[in-house]
């Protein structure tokens, strides 16, 4: 099966010493390839690095890695999707400071695929969705 890979299964992937990096890695080792990556998601990554104090060559390069992963497939947003995103957000009442996962919700829900997040508020809304999590 398919699954949406949320940005802190990747930093849990990349930073080694992270509580849950084990976890994630023997996981990700049983789940059916491709992991989809919604573009705004490695955006995130990419600023959540940054936000670590990781070096500017090491963000670069990790990325590069996770774009040339074939078992990842990268996933472009489009109109629709931030329709939908910005239609749960008024159903949630929730501000936009969130779009990025009601985006990952939207698309999850779209293509009927589980999200692999450790976020439990995320996990909570999907479920309310009726979106598998892992």
């Amino acid at each position: 099966m398919e699954v949406i890979v949320d940005t802190n299964i990747l930093v849990y992937e990349t930073v080694e010493d992270s509580i849950y990096h084990k976890d994630v890695m023997e996981k990700l080792e049983k789940i059916d390839v491709p992991y989809l990556l919604i573009t705004n998601i490695l955006i995130e990554f990419i600023l959540v690095m940054k936000k670590l104090g990781l070096e500017e060559n090491f963000i670069v390069n990790k990325v590069l890695e996770i774009l040339e992963d074939k078992r990842i497939r990268l996933f472009s947003i489009k109109s629709v999707d931030f329709k939908e995103a910005l239609k749960i957000i008024g159903q949630e009442k929730m501000n936009t400071g969130k779009i990025n996962d009601k985006i990952v919700l939207a698309l999850a829900r779209k293509n009927k695929l589980p999200i692999y997040t450790y976020d439990k508020q995320l996990k909570r809304q999907a479920k309310n969705l009726g979106i598998g999590t892992i």
